[in-house]
């Protein structure tokens, strides 16, 4: 057993791949949390076991309740005053923060049991709560991440001013979060950037068009509203005027897909795009070192959510892809403009059809770009670098 404790909502999920790359790297440091799984999950994952909540659990919880009032008043009494005083952005979040609350208030026991030193939190939302609720019954100091899903929609959680407040390290991965964190009063002396990390990638040597007679674009993400997909195909739409042949894979699932197919239709555009659904991470690297350039548009969605630095921008920098992200929020913090990628204004779609004609008719004028991007994500993104990173802000402030 470990003498320290890593939180999920679940896990494994297949779009967390960062996660699970950090985990492998930080096993070959030496370091292996247990690993907990709030909602549902696998029970074992490259042999490793996870514990997983039975919700059945739950049934316990009104004897836990005056246990622990008993035992911790002050606790109760602080947790119920905010939850009180502040609104909760949505129904979702409701449910996240009941059963965040609710698992620790069932756990704090075992985790007493247990003995853990630290615990951390990947995410801010639900796992964070959890940890929150653990540390306050069982004064057990905790960490937590915090990234831009989970501070930017609808302005952050329920709990999230008292989470951040409590933890005693916060690590985010992008700039723009970074800040976002400082604006609500995270301290820079308990707040730590270290870039999500990527896997060695097949290196590529031929920096030549994959078919001399069109284009082959890529686009990764969940088909939601804050991918700029709809954007992206007025983009298309600028690139056919111009009679520049291309095709466009764009790997993702999400509640847009009906949107988009129907969209795709309407405008024609069904000919040269194909949409493959949710991949594999072995199917996503296949598809990039068959693609020439990756395209991620991303907007600020209605609701404030907004991507830090997406996966897959430097995992496309890594392939050798030439990159064209959107200027909104923090896409193309993973590069340096017109040196490693083109940032641009997904509203203005013309700049990125402009791009990728001269791209098209000359695509050795961009070969050192990809060259750059090559060298930054692997000098950036690093598993081994940033995993040692992590592994000493652990051993730092729980010594």
């Amino acid at each position: 057993m470990s003498d320290s404790a890593f939180l999920y909502a679940t896990f494994p999920r297949l779009t967390e791949t960062f996660v699970r790359r950090e985990l492998r790297e930080l096993k070959k440091l030496g370091f292996t949390p247990d690993l907990f799984s709030i909602w549902k999950g696998q029970c074992l994952w490259e042999g490793r076991e996870i514990r997983l909540f039975s919700i059945s659990r739950l049934f316990f919880l009104f004897a836990w309740i005056p246990y622990w009032a008993w035992r911790k008043p002050k606790a109760f009494k602080n947790i119920l005053t905010h939850l009180w005083s502040s609104t909760c952005p949505n129904f979702q979040n409701w449910n996240e923060t009941f059963l965040g609350l609710a698992y620790a208030l069932v756990e704090a026991k075992k985790f007493e049991r247990l003995k853990y030193r630290r615990i951390h939190a990947v995410w801010a939302t639900m796992p964070a709560t959890a940890a929150l609720g653990l540390h306050i019954l069982t004064d057990v100091p905790y960490s937590m991440g915090a990234h831009a899903y989970d501070v930017f929609r609808h302005q952050g959680d329920w709990l999230l001013s008292l989470k951040l407040k409590r933890a005693v390290r916060v690590r985010t991965s992008s700039v723009s979060t970074a800040r976002r964190l400082t604006d609500v009063g995270v301290d820079q002396n308990r707040l730590i950037l270290i870039h999500r990390s990527l896997n060695p990638m097949p290196v590529r040597t031929d920096f030549s068009l994959v078919r001399k007679e069109s284009l082959s674009l890529v686009s990764v993400g969940r088909l939601v509203e804050k991918k700029g997909y709809f954007l992206l195909l007025k983009i298309l739409e600028d690139l056919r005027a111009r009679e520049v042949p291309f095709t466009l894979d764009i790997l993702g699932d999400g509640p847009l897909k009906k949107e988009l197919t129907i969209e795709l239709s309407r405008t024609h555009l069904d000919r040269f795009v194909c949409l493959h659904g949710h991949c594999p991470e072995d199917q996503i690297i296949s598809c990039y070192g068959k693609s020439d350039a990756l395209l991620f548009p991303g907007v600020i969605a209605s609701n404030g959510d907004r991507d830090g630095i997406p996966n897959v921008i430097p995992e496309a920098m890594s392939c050798g892809l030439l990159v064209l992200a959107s200027n909104r929020a923090g896409s193309s913090e993973a590069f340096t403009d017109q040196e490693s990628g083109y940032s641009l204004d997904p509203y203005k779609s013309s700049s990125w059809s402009v791009l990728l004609e001269e791209f098209y008719t000359n695509p050795d004028k961009f070969i050192q770009v990809r060259k750059n991007a090559f060298s930054r994500a692997n000098e950036q993104f690093s598993a081994k670098v940033n995993c040692q990173k992590l592994k000493s802000s652990f051993d730092q402030i729980f010594a």
